[in-house]
């Protein structure tokens, strides 16, 4: 897509009527399949350097996000010069934002060709490790096809895209089975997850196949579009339309908006195996946002811009406090981490009841999924400190 002529007026010297002509020339190169660097300008020729380091600069919102060259050294070179300025600038964990689709091949698969993909992503690691910095490739793909035990073999950590599905399911059903299941085979198989409950990509579903049936996950989504939830389509190979890609919705709406049901939501988290990560407009009990979704596309339900004003506002409610103390715990308290012991004590079905220990710390969580109460009890091994936070 070539500039507007309105864009072009940046250039100085160059009169509407002169930045519309040069917009004709460069539609006119596009459509030809010509380089703008072989455009001939004519009488434009004195602005020429001037038009195109203003293309060059914006090429981006003319071309689209574009791939780059792997098998150019030059690439590399830039993997290593943007890795280190990352290191520099404090970075601990790089995301590889839709990695699966680093590797491309004619005739191949666009979407995570073996061995190639993981060829690039080891090369890239190799970077990584030579900055102290962890890579964690974001990919969504369906529990059934145990991708994610694929990252996990070849040594990576990887987003626990199911988790936000199963709280979900565990608070709308009121039962703890397969949120268990899951947590148990995190900890039983040592897997390195960041998790969260809502993020910016909204809540993903197709993940979920093969730890829920169809009609679970059919149910989920008619809840979440009830309570104003969107739907981004997907449509596979055959054509055929898969609905339960990627539901936008910010997580406290697709909660109804309850707010011991979405603390219970947040208190699940901390003691979830893995790094927690949390969507700033969670952390603010953010709601959807129809009239961005409607000017910017689904995905702006969930990515509204909050003014100072507003965040001094949130910070003074108790949604936002009690989650900052929640925060707070699991990033202070020495029982969490990956070198800890989590156990998944026997209970109700309607119940969850979480331990974490370390070096004589401990922390427990028990939660009831049908009340969405819960109480987290925690000690040291001299009970100098020990202490509740409670619903």
């Amino acid at each position: 897509m070539p500039p507007k002529a309105a864009d072009l007026q940046a250039v100085e010297g160059l009169t509407v009527a002169d930045a519309e002509a040069v917009v004709s020339m460069i539609e006119a190169s596009v459509h030809d399949g010509e380089s703008i660097y072989d455009i001939d300008l004519e009488a434009y020729v004195p602005y020429r350097s001037q038009i195109l380091r203003y293309v060059e600069r914006n090429c981006m919102h003319y071309l689209g996000q574009m791939d780059l060259n792997a098998k150019s050294e030059m690439v590399w070179d830039y993997y290593d010069q943007t890795l280190k300025q990352m290191k520099d600038y404090g970075a601990k964990i790089v995301r590889l934002d839709a990695f699966a689709y680093l590797h491309k091949e004619v005739g191949l698969s666009n979407f995570f060709n073996e061995p190639g993909t993981w060829d690039y992503i080891n090369r890239l690691r190799q970077i990584a490790n030579k900055y102290g910095l962890l890579l964690l490739p974001e990919i969504h793909s369906k529990y059934e096809d145990k991708t994610h035990e694929k990252l996990e073999n070849k040594g990576f950590a990887f987003y626990d895209f199911f988790f936000p599905g199963l709280v979900i399911n565990a608070l709308e059903t009121g039962k703890n089975k397969h949120l268990i299941k899951w947590i148990r085979e995190v900890v039983e198989s040592g897997f390195v997850t960041v998790n969260m409950l809502g993020c910016h990509d909204g809540i993903p579903l197709l993940d979920m196949k093969g730890l829920l049936d169809d009609q679970s996950i059919d149910e989920m989504i008619g809840v979440i579009l009830s309570r104003g939830g969107m739907v981004k389509d997907l449509y596979g190979p055959d054509g055929k339309k898969i609905s339960y890609y990627q539901v936008n919705a910010t997580f406290f709406s697709a909660l109804d908006e309850h707010h011991k049901k979405f603390l219970l939501a947040r208190a699940i988290q901390m003691f979830m195996p893995g790094i927690p990560e949390i969507w700033y407009l969670d952390l603010f009990a953010g709601t959807n946002d129809h009239e961005a979704a409607q000017k910017g596309g689904h995905k702006e339900i969930n990515r509204t811009n909050l003014s100072m004003s507003d965040i001094e506002a949130r910070l003074q409610t108790s949604i936002v406090q009690e989650q900052l103390s929640l925060l707070r715990f699991r990033n202070t308290f020495p029982a969490f981490g990956f070198d800890s012991d989590l156990t998944i004590q026997d209970s109700d079905e309607h119940q969850l009841h979480l331990v974490w220990s370390k070096d004589g710390y401990v922390a427990s969580l028990r939660a009831d999924l049908r009340s969405y109460e819960y109480e987290i009890a925690y000690s040291s091994q001299d009970q100098q400190e020990v202490g509740r936070l409670a619903s």
